[in-house]
C-alpha cells in the first residue's frame, strides 16, 4: 500500500494570503470613502439647486427681492426692505430706518427656510463675474449681512458659479453654474493623481 502525503498550507503562505486580502479590502474601503465624499457633496449641490429654485419662485410670487448671504459653510436668506416704501417705513422708529438705510438687506421672515448649513466637511466658494467673492467683505457685525447672490422679483438672478469641495478628498469638485435666467447646471469634475 502506498501512503499518500497530505500537504497543508504553511504559516507563511497563510500570512501572505491574509496580507493580500487585507490590502484589497483597504483599497476597497478607500475607494468607497472617496465615493462617499463625492456623493455627499453632489447631494448637497442638488439640495442647493432646489433651494435656489424655491428662492426664485418666492421672489416672483411675493414680488420681493431676495438675497443670499454666505460664507464657506452657511447660507442665510435675506429680503430687501425699501426704506422709501410706506409699507416698510410705516411702523419703524427713526433708529430702525437709519439702520435700514445703511443696509436694506434684512433676515428673511417668510415661509421658506431662512438658513442652511453645509454638511460638516463640505465647503463653498463663489465666483461672480469671474471674480471669487470674499465672504468676509459681505458679513458686517454692525450693519448686518449683505447678499452675495440676489433673486429678483423680475425672475432674474445673479449669474454665479458655486464650487463645492470636500476636505477629505481633493480628487473632485462639484460646480453649480447659474446664468442669471435659466435653471442652474450641476457638473462634477474629477482629478487623477
Amino acid at each position: 500500500m502506498h501512503k499518500q502525503l497530505q500537504r497543508g498550507f504553511t504559516l507563511l503562505e497563510v500570512m501572505v494570503v491574509l496580507a493580500i486580502i487585507g490590502g484589497l479590502l483597504a483599497m476597497a474601503t478607500l475607494s468607497s470613502g472617496d465615493r462617499q465624499a463625492q456623493d455627499q457633496t453632489t447631494q448637497f449641490a442638488h439640495h442647493l439647486s432646489a433651494l435656489f429654485a424655491a428662492y426664485r419662485q418666492e421672489a416672483v410670487f411675493q414680488n420681493i427681492d431676495l438675497g443670499v448671504a454666505m460664507d464657506e459653510q452657511t447660507l442665510q436668506l435675506l429680503s430687501f426692505q425699501d426704506v422709501n416704501s410706506q409699507e416698510f417705513s410705516a411702523n419703524k422708529t427713526r433708529e430702525e430706518l437709519d439702520k435700514l438705510s445703511k443696509n436694506p438687506w434684512q433676515p428673511y421672515s417668510g415661509s421658506l427656510k431662512s438658513q442652511l448649513e453645509a454638511p460638516e466637511h463640505v465647503f463653498i466658494a463663489l465666483t461672480v463675474e469671474g471674480q471669487q467673492v470674499d465672504f468676509d467683505s459681505l458679513l458686517d457685525e454692525d450693519d448686518g449681512a449683505k447678499p452675495a447672490l440676489m433673486f429678483l422679483s423680475s425672475d432674474e438672478y445673479t449669474p454665479y458659479q458655486l464650487t463645492l469641495t470636500h476636505d477629505s478628498d481633493d480628487h473632485f469638485q462639484v460646480m453649480i453654474h447659474g446664468d442669471g435666467f435659466g435653471a442652474p447646471l450641476i457638473k462634477v469634475e474629477t482629478y487623477e493623481d
